[in-house]
């Protein structure tokens, strides 16, 4: 398997067989489990499945010559059952073995896994994923033109995995995802499964979109794109955005832990995807138009169809741009439909960009930026009922018009992918 081709003929045997053998009995696993990991009232058949799984794991593992993550998993898992599955899973080992592929190889990890935005049940359950790397052709020339100082983020097919990875909207893998008594005190990897986006992009944000704005105002680059396309498309956003995650005066890798507030997070991650577009918009950025179309749906118009959109971090950031923009002209109100003037859209977005380095400028501890984010954004997300980040006001309520009928689709599901 030394060229590249065989590389890949070989992994994508390896998924079938992963889908027919092993995961089974992860599916079958995660559901005897809490959403913290443990089991409830285990029994000597959940004992024997553990090990078993585990230990077939880690026999897949060395075969292919991972042997530090297959003795990070036995003793994991080992750990585990002494401690009792009724008790929180410690998968620290697993998570510090995994190391980021190589462009064109392919990373796997089994572990108690929280898949962020995935189909119920969603919690530290017990998860697989195979996936292989693919970073965008147009990379070289944009590491060159937007040089990454840390650039610790996987672009990546998702090959083969268990319900968590396969069924719903979960498109990120962080370490600090995997159960852990621990803490992570920095990302060695962020793998994301973006040969997912299409289907999620086209079933959820289009649709919500359509139902919210005129029809002459929809933007349309980033629909019935072909897969391969929409994935290099979406890689570059990715990579765009974790670059202007690591610029200006509070970068996110000398401040992971200030940039964790829910107020201050919400600021970074709005104001890094309309940097992504002021890029795209003047840099002559591969795929600008269906980049820009793709990040306005999205964090406008998919984040906050959230059941729990008062609480998810994701959500507040579509919901407070959404704000933003009406209130800079952007969203104009037309016979009960909102039109987007896009005329206007780069300039409500470099506004917002200037606001919030401005804030940035303004303050010179944690404590004053963390103040200053919250007051920031309490000017267009006001306080909710207790428990709840903030509340919908009656104008942001239109967001959530598609969510009935969008709600009632089945949930997605990814077999094995091959672009």
């Amino acid at each position: 398997m030394s060229d590249r081709r065989g590389t890949r003929d070989a992994v994508l045997a390896e998924a079938a067989d992963l889908t027919r053998t092993l995961l089974p009995q992860i599916n079958d696993f995660r559901l005897r489990q809490r959403d913290d990991g443990t089991v409830a009232d285990p029994s000597g058949q959940d004992v024997q499945s553990l090990r078993t799984l585990s230990r077939e794991a880690a026999r897949w593992y060395h075969r292919h010559g991972r042997t530090g993550q297959a003795d990070a998993l036995v003793a994991d898992a080992e750990d585990w059952l002494s401690a009792g599955l009724d008790t929180p899973p410690h998968f620290a080992r697993s998570r510090d073995a995994l190391t980021a592929p190589a462009d064109g190889d392919w990373a796997a990890l089994l572990a108690p896994i929280l898949t962020t935005n995935s189909a119920p049940p969603v919690g530290k359950r017990l998860e697989f994923f195979l996936a292989r790397r693919q970073e965008p052709d147009a990379l070289g020339r944009l590491a060159t033109r937007f040089p990454h100082p840390k650039n610790n983020c996987q672009a990546t097919v998702l090959l083969a995995g268990s319900e968590g990875f396969t069924r719903g909207n979960c498109i990120v893998f962080f370490p600090e995802n995997v159960a852990a008594h621990d803490r992570v005190r920095s990302q060695a990897y962020a793998i994301f499964f973006f040969s997912k986006f299409r289907k999620i992009h086209e079933t959820f944000a289009v649709p919500a979109a359509e139902s919210v704005l005129t029809a002459d105002s929809m933007p349309r680059s980033s629909s019935g794109m072909a897969p391969g396309t929409c994935y290099q498309a979406r890689s570059i956003w990715g990579y765009l955005h974790d670059y202007f995650h690591h610029q200006g005066r509070w970068p996110l890798d000398r401040h992971l832990k200030l940039k964790t507030n829910w107020f201050v997070g919400l600021l970074e991650e709005t104001k890094v995807d309309a940097q992504t577009v002021l890029a795209c918009r003047e840099n002559g950025i591969p795929y600008a138009q269906e980049q820009i179309d793709m990040i306005l749906l999205e964090r406008i118009f998919r984040y906050p169809l959230a059941d729990d959109a008062v609480r998810n971090f994701d959500s507040g950031t579509g919901v407070f741009l959404f704000s933003w923009l009406r209130a800079h002209g952007v969203l104009t109100d037309q016979s009960g439909s909102l039109r987007l003037r896009r005329d206007r859209v780069f300039h409500g977005l470099r506004e917002l960009v200037a606001a919030i380095e401005d804030m940035e400028a303004g303050v010179t501890t944690p404590g004053e930026y963390r103040a200053a984010a919250r007051a920031f954004v309490r000017r267009f997300l006001p306080e909710g009922k207790p428990g709840d980040r903030y509340g919908f006001t009656d104008d942001q309520l239109i967001l959530l018009r598609a969510r009935g009928d969008l709600a009632s689709l089945p949930t997605l599901g990814f077999g094995l992918a091959e672009l």
